[in-house]
């Protein structure tokens, strides 16, 4: 009788560690899908910074062909002796903003994987 008993608590401890384990498994799988949410969030950054170098790529190709047509054609010796002209610099301030957008939401995707791996 008593080894009957003996195995009845057996069974229930293995029960509690298996419970253990499931909740193990649980938190994993968890930590596994908050995983693949931010990376899904990274791949999405990656892409708006493809889409913004292209874009400003376009922009300096249009540029360069404004400036192209604008640019008089001049032989070697007269460009010599041409004095240079400065022009006003060109405003940057949509490129730089969101170069830097980009940049912020980099670092708060950095925050939150560190944030898992705690």
């Amino acid at each position: 009788m008593q080894s009957e008993q003996d195995q009845l608590y057996v069974r229930v401890d293995g029960y509690k560690i298996l419970l253990q384990d499931l909740e193990a498994v649980r938190q994993i799988i968890e930590n596994i899908r908050e995983a693949s949410e931010v990376l899904a969030q990274v791949r999405e950054v990656k892409e708006k910074s493809i889409d913004t170098v292209y874009e400003n790529i376009s922009r300096l190709n249009e540029k360069l062909e404004d400036l192209e047509m604008e640019m008089p054609e001049i032989e070697e010796q007269q460009i010599a002796q041409q004095p240079v002209e400065r022009r006003e610099e060109i405003e940057t301030g949509q490129i730089d903003n969101s170069v830097e957008e980009l940049h912020n939401e980099l670092d708060n995707l950095q925050n939150e994987l560190s944030d898992l791996n705690q």
